[in-house]
């Protein structure tokens, strides 16, 4: 939900729309500061449960989206009101719970003797971990765009997220093709196919607008350019299809809209995350590589994002709404 709202209100800063971004971040800093006490609440009095989530095939990887929301306000604070050491101090927390939940989710997953197979363990979920080091790699460019080292490891960061993408997605596409795949098992966390490509071409376009400077990422300039441009197409394609896939599933599968409140779920904000984050990468991309037909995307793509947004909390609120009455 923090990432969701927190990429279209930058997405909106970008495209002007100042009175609605200004209005997503308040909303955004609340929900985070709110789900952040109920997450601290079940980690105080409900450990054993948290931890065997978090060693979970199916739940594990959704821990990565507290690293990514903390990345996301921390941008936040940076493109809204340029508090660059608020920005650095939660790129250090983020930095730190990501090290926690990367190396002690993998660990788990590669030692435990409880292993599932590649059709019930492999699912879209799993590429927050990529979105989560690319997430990191943005807010570190923010944070300190002028430091040699920050962008260094920037750099770092960019790359690797780019090889786990290659690695997971190589097994979902498998997964996809050659398993059966029934409607209610194609949910909202496949659009992270396209999500994770998005923050990619983010991370990249931003390495291209802000290290040309530093001797080092100017020798890997068209590296650079070849690997985000080629992430920003990989995403493109994926959109017609994952909208096939949803027309399918809600449509002739009649699985319930996220709109009504007994057809909604949390996992449906991973539907409106990637739809942001394209819009802003899409954005940048087209600054990085001056290609200034490519904004016509942006322009129009973000009101698919903000109704896609609404729906969803619509959604949400519903649910509260009725479990409150019962």
């Amino acid at each position: 939900m923090v990432m969701a709202t927190g990429i279209i209100a930058i997405a909106a800063l970008l495209e002007g729309y100042s009175w609605l971004a200004w209005s997503l971040f308040v909303i955004d800093v609340l929900l985070f500061v709110l789900l952040l006490i109920f997450m601290l609440q079940r980690l105080l009095f409900q450990w054993p449960t948290f931890i065997k989530d978090f060693k979970s095939y199916e739940k594990g990887p959704g821990v990565f989206t507290f690293v990514v929301a903390m990345c996301m306000i921390g941008n936040e604070v940076i493109l809204f009101n340029n508090w660059i050491g608020l920005g650095k101090i939660i790129l250090t927390f983020a930095v730190i719970f990501w090290l926690i939940i990367n190396y002690g989710f993998f660990f788990y997953v590669t030692t435990t003797n409880h292993k599932k197979n590649l059709k019930e363990g492999i699912s879209g979920s799993w590429l927050l971990t990529v979105v989560s080091i690319q997430a990191i790699a943005v807010l570190t460019i923010y944070s300190a765009p002028s430091s040699e080292a920050a962008m260094f490891v920037a750099t770092c960061l960019f790359f690797t997220g780019c090889v786990f993408y290659l690695y997971l997605m190589s097994l979902i596409v498998y997964r996809i093709s050659f398993f059966e795949l029934h409607a209610k098992d194609l949910g909202a966390a496949y659009w992270i196919n396209m999500g994770a490509t998005a923050i990619t071409t983010l991370a990249g376009s931003l390495l291209l607008l802000n290290g040309k400077e530093f001797h080092l990422i100017a020798a890997l300039l068209p590296f650079i350019k070849g690997l985000t441009l080629l992430f920003w197409s990989a995403g493109t394609w994926w959109i017609p299809l994952l909208i096939m896939l949803g027309i399918w599933r809600h449509g002739v599968r009649k699985v319930k809209p996220p709109i009504s409140s007994s057809g909604y779920s949390p996992t449906y904000w991973a539907f409106v995350f990637p739809l942001g984050m394209y819009t802003a990468c899409t954005f940048r991309l087209s600054e990085t590589l001056d290609l200034t037909f490519l904004k016509v995307i942006p322009k129009y793509f973000i009101f698919f994002a903000i109704i896609t947004w609404t729906a969803v909390m619509i959604g949400f609120i519903s649910h509260l709404l009725v479990k409150e009455k019962a």
